[in-house]
């Protein structure tokens, strides 16, 4: 299973920085694990300590100063292990706000610990290589109202991925969960019809020089649709999502 790193850890912790101004280095290492939720490895007791090897990445990244130092992106206060306070600098803040939607777009999306750290890795790549992208989100259309705090081209760009994925699985005319095989519109009748969630398996992005079209034949395999039902179960456990074939096995494990 892949490891968290410093380098993973530097947006979020940006993210989280600017969400709290003046947290400290142990409010950090909570947050950030409550972004995460490591599992495997990093979620490892240390030897002789009371905390865990993700605690001490994130230890780490405030004791190596590669946000205030390396990087110019924060400024420390009241140094002093973990009561060190955090403050964004200038530099901290344009970084944050060029990656921000695409940060918030991936977190939103609720994925595994692997998935997140990849996703995570992905935007920072991006950005590195002076690359535009675009992550697409799952929630937009379960809560109406994070339309207000996303870019148009996030939201319409993940509301026409989320259309081709219902038109892909759509069967004579219905859609049904893939994990329960509940129809919307046999129980809701005409205002029912093509109605359902869709779970993505994995983060999608859309580079710049991604066609488009091409980018959709690609995703439609991590695209699962579900009902809102089971949608929830999947992302019940925030520290460990589960798959939908896990979710199917249980469903048959109780008889239903």
């Amino acid at each position: 299973m892949a490891r968290i790193t410093e380098s993973d850890l530097i947006l979020p912790a940006l993210y989280v920085i600017h969400n709290q101004p003046g947290i400290t280095t142990g409010e950090l290492i909570v947050e950030l694990r409550s972004i995460f939720n490591p599992v495997g490895e990093d979620a490892e007791i240390l030897q002789g300590r009371n905390d865990d090897k993700f605690s001490q990445i994130v230890r780490n990244l405030v004791s190596h100063h590669t946000l205030d130092q390396r990087l110019k992106f924060t400024v420390l206060g009241n140094t002093g292990g973990v009561n060190t306070t955090h403050q964004l600098s200038e530099n901290g803040l344009i970084y944050l706000g060029e990656n921000l939607s695409s940060l918030e777009s991936l977190l939103s999306n609720r994925l595994g610990y692997v998935e997140t750290i990849g996703g995570v890795a992905e935007i920072v790549r991006a950005q590195d290589t002076g690359r535009k992208v675009v992550v697409f989100d799952e929630n937009l259309f379960i809560s109406e109202g994070k339309k207000k705090t996303v870019t148009t081209q996030i939201y319409e760009r993940s509301k026409q991925l989320r259309d081709m994925a219902i038109e892909h699985y759509t069967v004579d005319g219905k859609i049904v969960c893939a994990a329960c095989g509940f129809d919307f519109q046999k129980i809701y009748g005409e205002v029912g019809r093509g109605y359902i969630e869709v779970h993505h398996q994995k983060p999608v992005f859309q580079f710049e020089e991604t066609d488009f079209s091409r980018l959709i034949s690609d995703a439609l395999k991590d695209l699962i649709p579900l009902c809102a039902n089971c949608h929830r179960m999947v992302h019940r456990k925030k520290d460990k999502p589960l798959s939908v074939e896990e979710l199917i096995e249980l469903l048959n494990s109780r008889n239903l």
